[in-house]
């Protein structure tokens, strides 16, 4: 099925009485809507498959189909799309219940009443830019969440990202094999869980001093520090620290380096062998 652009104003009618249809036309028009003309249930369903469209104005009363029923199986085509209900049935709403719960627009009785039905289809074109602004902008945001997972689950290093208060809100596939801890495990502990103990006091220090005074000694600078497995083992890491904010207060973000593996350099070994 087609999407429509949230620019659109097609407005298909649907209708079996011209002299209906040609009145809606020409008010339409002539406020800058082009205009689709359905006669039937099932052509109507076929407008709504193979075009978009903005808005469907549809008659209950069908030469071939009970208008509730298109209406009924318009909504699962076109899930969202506005449609304004037309009837000269003025306890149709009673009969039915709500029609909201069809999952119709608006409900207006004929006859037409001009200026209701050009408020009408206008408030329903906003409606349905704006719910389509909200779904494409959710869209963009999965899809970014998605790229972002990609990246920071493939990572080499370690990424913790945590709270304000120091605490883990993140902890990827390499965090996971480098200390021995699962994300679920570490899911809203202190980072001091994967710290030396004699490095505990100045950390819990310099977490105070950052909410306080906004004093930050190493974020965006690379340290050599040790980190503690879960088995208890300290080893040497190399740790990047940075911070973002996206409300009221700051995150952050540590890349961490398991430095045990790493080759000694030329002038290490030389002074090894001195010793």
């Amino acid at each position: 099925m087609p999407n429509p652009s949230s620019q659109t104003s097609t407005i298909l009618l649907v209708d079996d009485e011209p002299d209906i249809v040609l009145a809606l036309r020409d008010l339409l028009e002539a406020d800058g809507h082009q205009i689709d003309v359905a006669s039937t249930g099932v052509t109507a369903l076929e407008c709504v498959k193979n075009h978009p469209h903005g808005v469907v104005i549809l008659d209950v009363k069908l030469p071939d189909m009970d208008g509730l029923l298109v209406l009924e199986m318009m909504t699962k085509v076109a899930p969202g799309l506005p449609i304004i209900i037309l009837s000269s049935y003025t306890t149709l709403d009673s009969v039915t219940g709500p029609l909201e719960e069809h999952g119709a627009f608006a409900y207006l009785h004929k006859p037409i009443n001009r200026s209701e039905i050009r408020t009408t289809v206008r408030q329903a074109l906003k409606a349905y830019t704006l719910a389509q602004k909200m779904d494409r902008a959710h869209h963009a945001l999965m899809e970014s969440e998605l790229r972002f997972q990609a990246v920071f689950q493939t990572a080499t290093d370690a990424i913790v990202l945590a709270d304000h208060t120091g605490r883990i809100m993140s902890w990827n596939k390499s965090a996971e094999l480098m200390f021995g801890y699962t994300a679920e495990e570490m899911f809203g502990k202190p980072l001091t869980l994967i710290m030396p103990i004699r490095y505990r006091e100045a950390h819990t220090a310099g977490m105070k001093r950052l909410q306080t005074t906004g004093e930050a000694r190493v974020m965006g600078k690379t340290v050599a520090l040790h980190g503690l497995r879960k088995s208890g083992e300290e080893f040497p890491i190399e740790l990047s620290l940075n911070s973002w904010t996206t409300g009221a207060h700051p995150s952050y973000s540590g890349f961490i380096r398991d430095l045990s593996f790493r080759e000694p350099k030329k002038n290490d070994v030389l002074q090894s062998r001195t010793v």
